[in-house]
């Protein structure tokens, strides 16, 4: 089984969602059995608090996704934990590698280079402070990543510990 964390700043907007999406994607695909995700954030902010509540419900609104996952704090033991860690934008992205142990296994991805609309863009935007039309265009975004990342896994049969 493979493992991916999806990694934001607060743990309450961007990777709750992109878990969820992912997960759902995996169960559309009946891949149960071969991948498994958890979110996390890379500062402390809102530890033990359920997604932002707009994040939520875009989440049930569009994809009928009901997000239950409580915010925690990348850690380095993720880098050991995981095959895969997935940033939201290049900020998160150099936190983590801040953090990354000289044995780590996992490979660090940014999620935008899995969106099948814009090339050369690295980030995907924070909406927590913008407005519901913003949380929607996350959404879209991470649920097209999200499932082009599946796809590359399964078509690449993706095995990197590094």
């Amino acid at each position: 089984m493979q493992s991916i964390l999806f990694v934001c700043l607060g743990n309450i907007c961007r990777s709750p969602l992109a878990e969820a999406l992912f997960l759902q994607h995996v169960i559309e695909q009946n891949l149960s059995e071969k991948f498994s995700a958890d979110s996390a954030g890379t500062a402390a902010y809102h530890l033990g608090e359920l997604a932002d509540t707009r994040t939520r419900s875009t989440a049930l609104k569009l994809s009928n996704l009901n997000l239950t996952h409580k915010a925690r704090q990348f850690e380095s033991n993720d880098f050991l934990a995981f095959d895969f860690i997935v940033a939201m934008d290049k900020i998160n992205y150099q936190n983590i590698m801040k953090l990354r142990p000289e044995n780590a296994r996992a490979k660090v991805l940014l999620m935008r280079h899995y969106d099948s609309t814009i090339k050369n863009e690295d980030a995907i935007p924070d909406p927590y402070y913008g407005n519901e039309n913003d949380f929607e265009k996350v959404h879209h975004m991470l649920n097209d990543c999200t499932k082009n990342f599946l796809k590359e896994l399964m078509r690449n049969n993706i095995r990197i510990i590094s």
